[in-house]
């Protein structure tokens, strides 16, 4: 084998023929090979390849060469030896890889194939990543790049990557529909699932596991490990309806009782509680990407399991506390709150938060309203008849509850020593009822016992947040008469009468308990020591009490059962509620530090008073000279907003006038926005300089008397600037409510920042809408956030509300996108001759201690409440304590004004003047962020709206829209999108055009399941300028999603669709509908039926019938008709808008589709006209900038500049027709379709459509 080398180097130069060089090179091959363990071997294929691809071989010969060297002889080798000899290979030709692709692509399969036995993965697909798939001399084939990639995706699972994985299923994604090789659709799916499960999309992969488990071309023992792994995901997803149904399809399947995790497979479908056992055992089932943590400390097995527990939790509770539901779920009960909340929020969970009592109650609001008002029913009902009962045995009365009293002190401890207080003596008698309690004992109310059995509906007091919450175990119901010295009788039985809902009556409750009690024991010692007490002549019907504790802080006691010895207080929803007595003592301050740092309870017979001391807060910079100063109390009377004599100091007090102050020019702010660089950190280190602990006294606000009435703690109104109500008679805590004024600009007292009112404090919150005259309400969240309930809702829906002496009735509401404008008007029983108008503008979009992820809504809500407000009194401003998205709303409002004046603004002044007068206004740094954010685009947008007189008469229309259409493109760049539905391998087939893409945040997902579908589909949610409908702009349906359109229509209750444009059919293009009146057309489980069809020149009116067939059943199991309305003569394009826009009235909620070509030309279009025109009949204003802005937030491709500006002409050519009342083309009044007419609309118009 010496002469080797001697005779390629002969071959080569010997000037043979083609056939004979190929036989003299195989021949000299075939020597090589004859002893490949010669340590040689590896050095002569390196030499026999050097002389092949020599320039001077035929090329037709060296690639035939070079074939047959992988094919035939390097499978002789061993792995190390074939693997050193093909990567040779391929380093030599790598310079002329144009002229070898076939066996470049060759060569890396052979090496990947060595790779993949040794397992390593990695190396397998990274040597496949290089093969040519896009050749140059023949188009390879679709399966051979279909198998390709998915082979490079399968190596990169096998290495734990699924991310690189997924970049290649992306690119099978395009290739997959095109091949008819069913195993090659079988490996698709079967990665696809597996990059779902590394997704931790749980369900969506056990969907396609179950799929591939029911295909009979896998194999048994394959099709068996696919049900395992759809098993283990369902079990893995989070709780919710749709892993309910995956596991109800899972449990059906009887081949799933073989699978090893069948037995959490029927704990989980049955609803049980899964022990740490259970979870234990199946942990032993998981791959090593699914024993992964997730970001709040838990597995995924451990968060799908509390979630589990969770769910059937609420399936065995009506309501529970925190502290025990952590208990249940072995976690903290801080993060039960937050995983229930955020359950509740997903719509995974049925229920909601009791956010001051701690308790989570798992039947909808409405039901315990519902109850509520039953029960309070039933209560009047037995107060009417204890009424006759009085007038007619007044004796008898006076002597039972006598006889009361005395079982009440019988009850209690005769020899406890606690000091009684001082109070005003009171005639005790019964007054009105208060139904919110399930004890059937309370040692400071006198009661009647009316016994209420249910086994659902339970109501107990809630007096602390570690109360236990007891399950509905056939409970006694009672209605209470509790007494108050404080009120008279009157303003005690409207007091009592309005305050029903049990999860927010604690405060008027242990109020209530402790007056009560002080003046039953009182006037039972006097009874007492006079000799005048009452001997009780038989039982009383109350059940006897025993005393299960008494320390330094309450005393409980607990019925006794006569069927069952007493149970233990801390038992967990199983027994009666035990009642807590708290004993009469006053807290004590400690005030060792200046702060109220610890409450202490005294047991002395002298009641300390209360000692209040005022921390005094500096800033956190000081000039050198008055380094000793420290900020001095402002009294609300003397603040002012006066811009003049004063110096600008970057964040330090001025000492002119003691305020933190950093002034900005309007047009240093206006650089921001489109600053690459905006100063975020900068703003953010702007708002630590405001002071976060009180800087004045809270003295009426922590009276105990009025503590309770207050939402949250530490959040309470500044004695200085508290809004003080007349004081009611025989009540002298009743002029306070937990609201505070704040100047505006140029204007003191101008708002009023208040918490939302509660049950307790409704009465005082329209005292004090009617003794302030307020006109204005701005309320800024919404009745239930989170699960949480945030609010009462404190007007009627209809009708009138009665609220003790006011009586409300709703006479206007007008629901818009993102906001309610309600019309109240207030009645006042005590001043019949005078009546009150309030307009309450209800803002729904903004999430609590959150942003808005736009701020282009918040805008135009406060411009239309500026645009109705007159300066008369003050404006009541309001959230759910007062202080976070109220204190932003005010700020935002009041520097806005002041841009109007002037050429500078000062958000940290203004916002250490609102602390001035309320605590936290403005409760986190995200909202001064996005306070910054929305003034910079309020200034920049605030001569964009134009009145309608206005807008008729400029001359200037051109300029103004191309300067407001590049505002708007540069206000797009700091918008950002995500994509990842629209982009994901088994959806990217079905957008028509690449770059029209349906966002994640705005996409609507269908809901019906039909198999090899996903819940895509290239379409968007746009706002109409009302509340309802909702628009859905979708492209025109490719052959392939057109039953993805029908489930679109289905799942979103949509009654109208708009074809905005001629549809011509072709390869890609087909009638999604049937095509005669009576013809039927199928699609997965719909099937669609024309019922009729009618036609002018300017819009063809289809009627469809669309029927949802059950599959199981093959019954229908819902009709809805659909009308869909295609345009002609798009010249015509106004006339249809108007007539539209009065359908439009009609929708009750049903949605309609805005659909054309690519989703987005002439839906964009259609859509902004509409609501620029609905804006502008309704407001008397033209904003089209806003519309747009509006809309290009869900899709960016909306509106270029041609339609903005067009946009205007359409707008004025609507406005000359709607304003002359004289249309050239009037169609029926009953009917949406137009009937025909020869005349069109004005050139003008005409034109503006020629251009689009």
């Amino acid at each position: 084998m010496a002469n080797i080398a001697e005779q390629l180097q002969q071959a080569v130069n010997k000037g043979l023929s083609h056939k004979e060089l190929i036989d003299k090179f195989k021949s000299i091959l075939d020597e090589i090979i004859k002893d490949p363990k010669q340590p040689q071997t590896v050095d002569y294929l390196k030499k026999f390849l050097d002389a092949v691809v020599d320039d001077k071989i035929v090329l037709v010969a060296s690639r035939q060469l070079l074939t047959d060297l992988c094919t035939s002889y390097l499978t002789r080798l061993s792995s190390e030896q074939a693997k050193e000899v093909a990567l040779y290979a391929l380093e030599r030709i790598a310079a002329r890889a144009i002229s070898f692709e076939d066996q470049v692509g060759l060569y890396r399969n052979f090496l990947a194939d060595i790779y993949e036995r040794e397992e390593n993965w990695r190396e397998a697909a990274k040597v496949l990543c290089g093969a040519p798939l896009e050749s140059a001399q023949k188009p390879l084939s679709s399966d051979y790049k279909l198998k390709t990639y998915l082979r490079i995706a399968r190596l990169y699972l096998e290495d734990d990557d699924p991310v690189q994985a997924e970049v290649f299923i992306n690119r099978a994604s395009l290739l997959q529909n095109e091949t008819r090789d069913e195993e090659l659709q079988i490996l698709y799916r079967a990665c696809y699932a597996r990059i779902l499960d590394y997704k931790r999309k749980f369900v969506e992969a056990a969907q396609r596991y179950n799929e591939l488990s029911l295909k009979s071309i896998v194999s048994g023992d394959e099709r068996m490990k696919a049900l395992d792994n759809a098993l283990i995901c369902a079990i893995l997803a989070p709780a919710g309806p749709h892993r309910s149904r995956m596991l109800g399809t899972l449990f059906k399947d009887e081949r799933s009782q073989r699978s090893p995790a069948h037995s959490m497979l029927n704990k989980m479908y049955l609803e049980r509680i899964i022990s740490p056992h259970d979870a234990k055992q199946f942990e032993s089932l998981l791959s090593e990407h699914q024993k992964a943590t997730t970001p709040d400390g838990y597995t995924i097995l451990q968060r799908a399991v509390i979630e589990h527990n969770l769910v059937a939790v609420s399936k065995i509770y009506t309501n529970i506390t925190f502290a025990e539901l952590g208990g249940l779920l072995g976690i903290p009960s801080e993060k039960s709150e937050k995983i229930a909340s955020q359950m509740i929020s997903e719509g995974r969970l049925s229920g909601f938060v009791d956010q001051i009592e701690s308790v989570l109650h798992f039947q909808a609001s409405e039901q315990l309203a519902q109850w509520d008002r039953r029960i309070e029913s039933f209560c009047v009902q037995v107060n009417q008849v204890l009424d006759k009962i009085q007038a007619v045995h007044p004796d008898w009365c006076q002597k039972t509850m006598a006889l009361v009293e005395a079982k009440i002190n019988a009850a209690t401890n005769d020899d406890d020593d606690t000091p009684i207080a001082e109070t005003n003596t009171t005639t005790v008698k019964p007054m009105d009822i208060n139904n919110n309690h399930t004890t059937n004992n309370d040692n400071n109310r006198r009661s009647v016992t009316v016994s209420i059995t249910d086994d659902k509906h339970h109501y107990q007091p809630l007096s602390r947040r570690s109360e236990r919450i007891q399950p509905p175990m056939n409970t006694t119901t009672l209605v209470q008469y509790t007494s108050n010295p404080s009120l008279s009788d009157q303003q005690e039985q409207n007091r009592q009468h309005h305050h029903h809902h049990h999860h927010q009556q604690t405060t008027n409750d242990e109020e209530a308990s402790t007056y009560s009690f002080r003046n039953v024991t009182k006037k039972l010692q006097h009874a007492k020591s006079s000799g005048e007490l009452y001997q009780p002549s038989a039982p009383l019907p109350l059940p006897p009490m025993t005393k299960i504790n008494n320390d330094e802080n309450e005393i409980k006691y607990q019925p006794q059962h006569s069927s069952e010895s007493p149970q233990s207080s801390t038992s967990i929803r199983t027994r009666a509620a035990t009642t807590v007595v708290p004993i009469l003592t006053h807290p004590t301050i400690n005030t060792s530090d200046e702060t109220f740092n610890s409450i202490s309870t005294s047991s002395s017979n002298k009641i300390p008073l209360w000692k209040r001391f005022k921390k005094i807060i500096a800033p956190n910079k000081r000039s050198k000279e008055n380094s000793s100063i420290k900020v001095p109390t402002l009294q609300f009377n003397e603040l002012s907003t006066n811009e003049t004599n004063r110096t600008v100091t970057d964040g330090v007090i001025n000492n002119n006038n003691n305020l933190l102050q950093n002034p900005l020019k309007l047009s240093e702010l206006r650089t921001w926005l489109f600053s690459k660089s905006f100063p975020e950190q900068r703003i953010r280190d702007e708002y630590e300089k405001l002071p976060t602990e009180p800087l004045h006294s809270k003295t009426f606000a922590f009276r105990p008397e009025n503590k309770l009435k207050n939402r949250f703690n530490a959040i309470e109104p500044y004695d200085h600037s508290r809004v003080v109500l007349k004081t009611l008679s025989n009540d002298p805590s009743s002029d306070y409510i937990n609201a505070s004024y704040i100047d505006g600009y140029r204007a003191s007292k101008l708002y009023i920042a208040a918490q939302a009112p509660t049950d307790t404090t409704l009465y005082d919150f329209y005292r004090m809408i009617w003794q302030l005259r307020i006109q204005t309400i701005i309320m800024v969240t919404r009745l239930f956030e989170d699960g949480k309930h945030k609010c009462i809702q404190y007007w009627p829906d209809e009708g009138e509300k009665r609220v003790n002496d006011f009586k409300i009735r709703i006479d206007n509401e007008e629901k818009y996108a993102d906001y309610t404008i309600r019309k109240l008007i207030i009645y006042n029983q005590s001043e019949p001759s005078d009546v009150l108008q309030v307009k309450q503008y209800h803002f729904l979009s903004w999430p609590d201690h959150g942003c808005l992820s736009l701020c282009t809504p918040l805008l135009d809500f406060r411009q239309r409440f500026r645009a109705d407000y007159k300066p008369t009194n003050p404006i009541l401003v309001h959230c759910s304590a007062g202080v976070g998205r109220s204190g932003t709303f005010i700020a935002l409002d009041s520097l806005l004004e002041r841009a109007k004046h002037q050429d500078t603004i000062d958000v940290l002044e203004f916002t250490y003047r609102m602390r001035q007068n309320r605590v936290y206004m403005i409760q986190t740094a995200d909202q001064y962020v996005f306070l910054y954010r929305t003034l910079i685009e309020g200034i920049l947008t605030m001569d964009a709206s134009i009145s309608l007189q206005e807008f008729m008469t400029t001359r200037k229309l051109h300029m103004d829209a191309k300067s407001q259409y590049k505002l708007l493109e540069q206000l797009q760049s700091t918008v950002e999108f995500s994509y990842q539905g629209a982009l994901d391998p088994a959806n990217v087939h079905k957008n028509r055009v690449e770059t029209i893409l349906a966002p994640d945040n705005s996409r609507p997902y269908l809901m019906t399941q039909v198999e090899k579908t996903t819940d895509y589909i290239n379409a968007v949610f746009v706002n109409s300028y009302r509340q309802t409908p909702n628009y859905i702009v979708t492209q025109y349906p490719l052959s392939h999603t057109c039953i993805d359109f029908w489930r679109l229509v289905y799942d979103h209750n949509v009654s109208i669709i708009m074809l905005l444009e001629p549809i011509l059919r072709d390869s890609k293009t087909i009638y999604y509908w049937p095509t005669g009146v009576g013809h039927v057309i199928s699609y997965g489980p719909f099937d669609i039926v024309m019922m009729s069809q009618k036609e002018d020149e300017q819009l063809i009116e289809r009627v469809f019938e669309l029927k949802y067939i059950n599959k199981n059943t093959f019954a229908t199991d819902r009709t809805r008709t659909i009308r869909q309305f295609q345009i002609k003569d798009s010249s015509y394009l106004l006339i249809i808008v108007k007539r539209f826009l009065k359908e439009m009235r009609t929708f009750n909620g049903q949605n309609v589709i805005l659909q054309c070509l690519n989703g987005a030309t002439w839906s964009g279009y259609f859509a902004a006209l509409c609501n620029s025109i609905d804006k502008m009949q309704t407001e008397q204003i033209v904003d089209p900038f806003k519309i747009v802005r509006l809309l290009r937030f869900t899709r960016p491709q909306f509106i270029d500049q041609d339609q903005y500006e067009n946009l205007f002409v359409s707008i004025r050519d609507y406005v000359q027709q709607y304003m002359s009342a004289t249309l050239t083309h009037r169609p029926s009044e009953n009917s949406f379709y137009v009937e025909p007419s020869g005349e069109h609309q004005s050139t003008t118009t005409n034109r503006v459509i020629q251009r689009l």
